[in-house]
């Protein structure tokens, strides 16, 4: 009998798998997902989520036990080719699995600094200093409070 590893909490497997999800791109300009610290943030979402979690989790155990599987350093020690179409395979019968993970790692992707500077955007977040937007049509706003009146 082997013991089972949590795969959340595995971060050579959790940034193995990231970077499957949003590799580097080719010009080098955005990195990918597992290279830049991500895992323990989409962890924390996945198991602060009681609809998704147990289900993402399960899935990505899943994911872990093929990979050890196929090669004894698991996801890590794959190839991406094999690696991609590993978790393709595993994930055929249950796609909730992935939007689950993306739920918690595209916000986290695209708020990280280097990803940020690499669309062209200040390395910052939004707020305090907030985005010019364009001014607001007061005669917009009329019609909106005029319905609050005659409700």
């Amino acid at each position: 009998m082997t013991e089972s590893r949590n795969a959340l909490n595995d971060l050579d497997f959790m940034d193995a798998l990231l970077d499957l999800v949003i590799p580097p791109n080719a010009s080098g300009s955005l990195p990918g997902a597992g290279g830049l610290g991500l895992s323990s943030a989409v962890t924390a979402g996945i198991e602060g989520d009681p609809l998704l979690g147990p289900m993402v989790g399960g899935g990505l155990e899943a994911i872990q036990e093929a990979a050890l599987s196929e090669n004894p350093q698991g996801l890590s020690g794959m190839t991406r080719e094999a690696g991609e179409q590993l978790v393709e395979t595993t994930l055929s019968t249950n796609p909730f699995v992935m939007m689950g993970l993306l739920r918690y790692l595209y916000p986290a992707y695209y708020a990280h600094p280097r990803v940020l500077e690499g669309i062209g955007e200040p390395p910052r977040p939004p707020f305090p200093e907030g985005f010019e937007i364009e001014a607001t049509d007061p005669r917009l706003l009329e019609k909106l409070h005029a319905r609050r009146r005659a409700g």
